[in-house]
């Protein structure tokens, strides 16, 4: 039995909106980044590409004390 969930009724409704209107993404507001170490890694080591592109998107905001 397949279940539709109209986004409008769920909890998390306001953030759907704020996404769905947002003119882009989050990540390029601030900086475009040149993830080919990152690429590279995920290759060498086996771990994913994206968790690696979060961790370091985190650490440099830690780092920077730059917070939303």
């Amino acid at each position: 039995m397949k279940r539709e969930i109209n986004p409008s009724e769920t909890s998390r409704a306001q953030a759907f909106n704020y996404w769905m209107k947002s003119p882009m993404p989050m990540v390029t507001i601030t900086k475009t980044f040149d993830v080919t170490k990152i690429y590279k890694l995920s290759k060498q080591k086996g771990y994913k590409f994206n968790m690696l592109l979060c961790w370091h998107i985190g650490n440099y905001r830690h780092r920077n004390r730059l917070y939303c």
